[in-house]
């Protein structure tokens, strides 16, 4: 569970990111909060951010296969380790 959170936490990231290297690639820098982030910027940024952590969700969600039965964990069988799967 944590390391989906993890991932869908990048794509909320990623809009700041592109902001970031736009600052860089215009030769501004990006650490001068007051001059070139504004209020208007950062809410945009957070609206496509959660648009897109939505749209991996989602699409996580539709497209993953169903797993139907339970767990076996992995277990050593006459000195062999047999991996774990779903049944």
């Amino acid at each position: 569970m944590g390391r989906v959170v993890f991932e869908l936490a990048g794509f909320f990231f990623l809009p700041f990111l592109a902001y970031a290297l736009f600052l860089v690639w215009h030769h501004r820098n990006p650490r001068e909060v007051k001059r070139v982030f504004s209020q208007k910027a950062f809410v945009i940024q957070s609206l496509i951010g959660l648009s897109l952590m939505l749209i991996a969700l989602l699409a996580v969600g539709f497209l993953d296969q169903p797993h139907k039965g339970g767990y076996s964990p992995a277990v050593f069988k006459d000195g062999q380790l047999v991996p774990g799967r779903v049944q």
